[in-house]
């Protein structure tokens, strides 16, 4: 926006670079009859001129055809519907050819764009395309013209729509957003379970003193409490289990050895 711009019919707007869109921009944020969302936002208002100037047309008719719908710029149907009229890509304008009734209504959008012989075509469904939008119940067929025309410029001129969204299409992405994100929480990863029977059995086959026994009960008590203080208690009939086999090898040990002896616990669990 260096060089001057002319907006919309001859004569109708000349803005003079960068400094002149910021300062008109500074005059429709202080308009009260600008939309409220572009009022006392000037940085606002500027997005709305450039895309004006884009698309040759008054901003502060673009300006009445917004909205702001997820924190995004969006643009009426009917504006956007223009803009590819205006835009200078068609020969001639778009057509809508409407099929069938109720559910099965549809439109075939058609436009020639220059310099080519064969009509480019889109089909929009109303059972597709229509929202809550109570627009959708009064006259369906206006708005199907208007998502048709969305349709067909986003597929055969995107240059026309670059950044350019109507308020249906950012409906459109947050229930698609909504129904594609995984909410399931991701399963949390439980170490397997610890085979204590087999490892006290194991401790206790290589304790060849009365002695060395008891260490192995102690320590086997360390481990049920550990477990208890971690939320993670041992169940009691496991622990009976072991205390009965570390009962069988201390009396099997006392009437083998009179001496005592001592042998080094390893690999016990922390």
């Amino acid at each position: 926006m260096n060089e001057v711009a002319t907006i919309g019919a001859p004569g109708s707007f000349v803005i003079e670079g960068m400094q002149g869109a910021m300062k008109l921009a500074q005059a429709m944020a202080s308009a009260r009859m600008v939309p409220q969302h572009l009022q006392s936002s000037p940085g606002d208002c500027l997005m709305v001129i450039e895309q004006a100037m884009r698309w040759q047309m008054s901003p502060f008719a673009v300006a009445q055809a917004t909205a702001v719908v997820k924190g995004k710029m969006c643009f009426e149907g009917k504006l956007v519907a223009a803009a590819i009229q205006t835009s200078g890509v068609l020969e001639g304008r778009l057509n809508y050819e409407f099929t069938g009734e109720d559910d099965k209504r549809a439109v075939i959008c058609a436009g020639l764009i220059r310099g080519e012989k064969k009509a480019r075509t889109v089909e929009v469904k109303l059972s597709e395309a229509r929202t809550e939008n109570q627009w959708w119940k009064k006259t369906p067929d206006q708005m199907l013209t208007y998502h048709a025309a969305r349709v067909w410029a986003r597929r055969h001129t995107p240059e026309v729509m670059l950044g350019v969204y109507a308020p249906e299409e950012m409906a459109d992405a947050q229930e698609e957003r909504c129904e594609t994100v995984d909410i399931t929480p991701e399963p949390q990863r439980v170490p397997p379970p610890q085979d204590y029977a087999k490892t006290i059995s194991g401790w206790l086959a290589r304790a060849t003193q009365p002695e060395q026994a008891v260490k192995v009960r102690a320590k086997w008590t360390e481990i049920v409490a550990s477990a208890e203080e971690a939320g993670a208690p041992i169940p009691e009939d496991l622990q009976n289990h072991i205390a009965g086999m570390i009962t069988a090898r201390l009396d099997a040990l006392a009437e083998l050895h009179a001496e005592t002896g001592e042998v080094e616990l390893e690999h016990a669990p922390a």
